[in-house]
């Protein structure tokens, strides 16, 4: 451990951590799982997590299947987790990965839901130049020529898009059928959308999907680039920007697609 990390790490109860450390193995692996599986993913002995699995299975936090012998999230994990989701403001913590975005990228970042009348913006963090566009803060954004929009086409339920998608299919004149299944597969296989000025002359936009406990399309982020930022870097900050997405995501308990 570096000396930076002693000094700032607190002084706490070993067991305490240890115990934790066992939580979290379980909740890594996923599922159901016997005691020796827990035991190597918490680097801990069968003996040493046998005394944890023990107490947290006395505390009503685990469960332990009397058929399979198994262990098992119980009670009170669940309890402790929805007071934890309680307490967390989606802003805050995508707020917090949208900074971090823009700090590394240098790109605008915005952050879109779901409104009456179609993916509306509700924040917006200007990256460095900043980009002039008139979007705004509760500013309406098309389903069809919008990264974010092709997300919430993608993600979200299709009887809360099919309004707005109809209303928009008829305003549009393009020169020919637009393919709305081909949009929703690419973007559901590449956890992303993107659009280089359709939206906005002279501007590149990447999305990427924010999920909630259930599965559900929550928010959408969006990494906005001018010409000013080179298009061979878009890639890297595309993948940049998926993973901090996924990060919302666990952080507000949230369940990434398993196909991604």
């Amino acid at each position: 451990m570096a000396a930076g990390d002693k000094a700032t790490k607190r002084k706490g109860i070993q067991s305490v951590e240890i115990g934790m450390g066992v939580l979290d193995a379980l909740v890594r692996l996923g599922r159901p799982s016997s005691m020796t599986e827990i035991a190597k993913a918490s680097d801990l002995s069968p003996s040493q997590a046998h005394r944890y699995l023990a107490s947290f299975v006395n505390t009503g936090f685990l469960r332990q299947d009397p058929a399979t012998a198994l262990y098992d999230l119980h009670s009170g994990a669940l309890q402790l987790g929805l007071a934890a989701m309680a307490r967390l403001d989606v802003f805050e913590q995508a707020s917090r990965v949208a900074q971090e975005l823009v700090e590394a990228t240098g790109r605008t970042v915005q952050l879109a839901v779901w409104a009456d009348l179609g993916p509306t913006v509700v924040r917006w963090y200007p990256g460095s130049p900043p980009i002039y566009t008139t979007l705004t803060i509760g500013s309406r954004l098309p389903l069809i020529q919008s990264a974010t929009g092709k997300i919430f086409l993608s993600f979200l339920n299709e009887s809360f898009v099919s309004d707005a998608l109809q209303r928009e299919l008829a305003r549009d004149r393009t020169d020919g059928p637009i393919d709305i299944d081909a949009i929703r597969q690419q973007a559901r296989r590449e956890m992303s959308a993107g659009v280089d000025g359709t939206t906005i002359p002279g501007l590149r936009a990447c999305a990427a999907p924010v999920f909630n406990l259930q599965g559900q399309l929550l928010l959408v982020v969006s990494v906005i680039a001018s010409q000013s930022f080179r298009t061979d870097e878009d890639p890297q900050v595309r993948e940049r920007l998926i993973a901090a997405c996924r990060a919302i995501t666990h952080r507000l308990g949230g369940r990434w697609p398993e196909q991604a």
